[in-house]
């Protein structure tokens, strides 16, 4: 029995040393990814302006999820939480509300910009259609030193999920969805995703992507990657727009499930 017990353990101990690992080597290669892409001129332009520099700062985050729908943005928080001087914070915040990311109101403050539910489905109709132009065209432009690393990707990605690392996947998807974009070298569509990009819809309609899986999303992932690894621009284009249409899909039933709602 003292010998059964010490085995289960040592395998648990293993076991724990060996996921610490492997979450360590899926966070190295995602990374690894953003610092390529800065090298290829990816994400977005660095501002020697402490205002611009803050909002870039702010919009990453607002992309990735860190603040919800309605949330307040209060200055002194901000101040602590990023480190510049309330000056510039303030400064930061009129720039977000010109992009429309943030509501400002007098003695009210800031706070996150929240979309409706015809604003979100049109958002993500028009992103299904420049992602699958990115697609089909990172197919055709990308190096085969870019394409390599695109594989390293999908590897990433297959990790987090073995993990059920959720906020490891979340990055590395969006960290996917970028790349596919730089590589593409269409500027036009890059422009326009960079706006589009900022709304995260799942934390504007979290109710919506309940039914959402791992294992559908990283099939969808490697469908598009490994048709631009194997440069098939069709099949890139084709497995980008079905899994963005997923989107569009998932947003369209929660509003007749609202609308449903309503009219009862």
């Amino acid at each position: 029995m003292f010998f059964r017990g010490a085995y289960v353990l040592v395998d648990y101990r293993v076991n724990h040393i060996v996921n610490n690992l492997v979450r360590t080597t899926v966070r190295s290669l995602i990374r690894m990814w953003a610092d390529f892409r800065s090298e290829m001129g990816g994400g977005n332009v660095v501002s020697t302006d402490p205002a611009s520099q803050l909002a870039s700062i702010l919009r990453n985050d607002l992309r990735r999820g860190e603040y919800h729908p309605r949330e307040r943005l209060v200055e002194s928080d901000l101040v602590a939480r990023y480190g510049f001087p309330r000056a510039t914070v303030r400064s930061a915040l009129v720039l977000l509300a010109a992009d429309g990311l943030i509501d400002r109101a007098p003695n009210r403050g800031a706070s996150v910009r929240s979309l409706s539910i015809d604003e979100g489905i049109e958002l993500a109709e028009v992103r299904r259609e420049l992602e699958a132009i990115c697609a089909r065209d990172a197919a055709v432009r990308a190096t085969p030193d870019e394409r390599r690393r695109l594989s390293d990707a999908l590897e990433a990605m297959r990790y987090a999920v073995s993990l059920q690392d959720v906020h490891t996947y979340r990055q590395s998807s969006i960290g996917f969805h970028e790349s596919v974009i730089d590589l593409s070298r269409h500027e036009g569509a890059r422009r326009q995703l960079a706006q589009i990009r900022l709304h995260n819809l799942q934390r504007h309609f979290p109710a919506a992507f309940e039914g959402d899986t791992f294992a559908d999303s990283v099939e969808d992932h490697i469908a598009v990657g490994e048709a631009i690894i194997s440069q098939d621009a069709e099949g890139a284009e084709s497995a980008m727009r079905a899994h963005v249409d997923r989107i569009v899909r998932f947003l369209t039933e929660y509003r007749a499930t609202v609308d449903s709602g309503v009219a009862q």
